[in-house]
C-alpha cells in the first residue's frame, strides 16, 4: 500500500509559507502591537497569536525577540526622511535632522522612545541614522571627542518633546511671529554649539 512522504511535519499544520507567513507580515504585526501597546507586549506567544499562527511557525523566519525588535527598529528607523534639498548652513542641517527625527518618534513613540533602554537596539537605530548629524556637527567645527555628546543632547531634546507633546507657542513680542518651545530650544542649544566650538578654537 502508497504511503504518503514523510514532510518532517505533523499532518494538519501547514508549513509556514503555506500558511502566508513571511518576515515582513511578522513584523508589521509586531509594530501595530508595540505601537498600540508598547514594547513589554511583545512576546512570541502575543505575536503568534495576533498572526493567528503556532509559535513555532515565526521562528522559521525570525528567532527570538531580539530578532523582531532588530527588525522593528530597522523598518521604523528606515523610514526616517530629511529634506531632499540639504542646507548649506550646518546649523539648518542640524535643524533639519532634529525635526524629522521628532516626526518619526511621533510616529512611533512607544518603539522609538522604549528602546532607549536596549543598548543594542539603541546602537543599530544610531548606525542608521545619526550620520547626517554627525556629518553636520563636524562641518560646525565641534571636536571629534565631543560630538557623540552633542548629537546625544539633540536626540534627547527631540525625544521629550515627542514625549511631552509640547508644541503650543509662547506668547511672542508684538511685531514678531512666535516660536514654538521645541524651536526657543533649538536656537539656544544651536548657540550652545557655537559656543563650543569658538571656546575650542580660542588658543
Amino acid at each position: 500500500m502508497a504511503t504518503e512522504p514523510d514532510t518532517g511535519r505533523k499532518r494538519g499544520r501547514p508549513a509556514a509559507d503555506q500558511a502566508g507567513l513571511t518576515a515582513d507580515r511578522i513584523l508589521t504585526t509586531a509594530l501595530a502591537l508595540v505601537d498600540e501597546q508598547g514594547l513589554d507586549a511583545l512576546s512570541m506567544r502575543r505575536l503568534a497569536r495576533e498572526l493567528g499562527v503556532d509559535p513555532m511557525s515565526i521562528y522559521h523566519h525570525l528567532p527570538n525577540k531580539a530578532a523582531v525588535l532588530s527588525g522593528l527598529v530597522e523598518l521604523v528607523f528606515s523610514r526616517m526622511r530629511l529634506p531632499q534639498s540639504v542646507p548649506d548652513d550646518w546649523s539648518e542641517q542640524v535643524r533639519a535632522w532634529v525635526n524629522a527625527y521628532r516626526d518619526l518618534a511621533r510616529s512611533h513613540p512607544r518603539l522609538v522612545l522604549q528602546i532607549v533602554t536596549d543598548p543594542v537596539a539603541v546602537t543599530q537605530a544610531s548606525a542608521m541614522i545619526n550620520g547626517p548629524l554627525h556629518a553636520a556637527l563636524t562641518s560646525a567645527g565641534v571636536p571629534a571627542d565631543k560630538i557623540d555628546a552633542c548629537a546625544g543632547m539633540f536626540v534627547d531634546f527631540a525625544n521629550g518633546f515627542a514625549l511631552a507633546g509640547l508644541d503650543s507657542p509662547p506668547p511672542a513680542p508684538a511685531g514678531k511671529p512666535p516660536q514654538s518651545h521645541f524651536d526657543i530650544g533649538m536656537d539656544v542649544m544651536l548657540l550652545g554649539v557655537r559656543a563650543l566650538v569658538a571656546g575650542h578654537d580660542d588658543p
